[in-house]
């Protein structure tokens, strides 16, 4: 299944599965991603070096359904980022020091408002997959479970609009000793169990 149709087919089942009379709110925001240094070594252990995701601007979309408690919502949460992956000393390929990257998030979970309204603080947690996908197609394209923890604060408008401002961290969980972006001969393995990426990202929430 490509990832374009995964995420049809979930945005899909999130919207079968919210109640009948639940107002929906779509909120298409803009961001920007701050991210940590991945640790690798050589499939030998002879070799270690770090990848470093160059921070840049992030967009995305938010879905989100009322239930019956008040004050909670589902959330589906879907990101994306253009970047590279550099290494500090080695290479991906022979003379291939950086890549170039866009990095998808695709994840479920809840918002709630501690003051029982739909605007406000409120805190956000999503589980899902992240998708690493290299542009060149000679590199491998990488899966892994991600898991979201953030808040924020939406700004009452009216009844059917919202400012949303969200701050978020995103771990990707990877397979330690998996291996990384290759191409070729390459062999070089995570030494890192995952990464952690910060968020902050402004939208409008359309609710209807």
């Amino acid at each position: 299944m490509k990832f374009s149709q995964l995420i049809v087919l979930v945005t899909g089942l999130a919207l079968a599965g919210a109640p009948a009379a639940a107002d929906i709110g779509i909120a298409p925001f803009v961001g920007y991603r701050m991210g940590s240094s991945v640790d690798i070594e050589s499939s030998g252990a002879n070799t270690k070096d770090q990848i470093r995701f160059k921070d840049t601007a992030s967009q995305g979309l938010t879905l989100n359904f009322d239930l019956p408690d008040a004050g909670k919502q589902g959330e589906l949460y879907f990101g994306r980022q253009e970047t590279s992956a550099k290494l500090d000393n080695g290479f991906f390929a022979p003379g291939t020091q950086a890549i170039d990257v866009t990095i998808y998030q695709l994840q479920f979970g809840g918002l709630y408002f501690p003051g029982g309204k739909t605007y406000g603080g409120f805190a956000s947690g999503v589980l899902g997959v992240t998708r690493l996908e290299p542009d060149d197609s000679a590199f491998d394209t990488h899966h892994r479970a991600a898991l979201s923890l953030g808040g924020g604060y939406q700004f009452f408008i009216n009844e059917q609009l919202r400012l949303r401002l969200d701050l978020r961290g995103v771990y990707t969980a990877l397979d330690s000793g998996g291996s990384v972006f290759c191409s070729g001969g390459c062999e070089l393995r995570y030494r890192s169990s995952g990464y952690l990426q910060i968020e902050a990202g402004a939208g409008l929430v359309l609710r209807f």
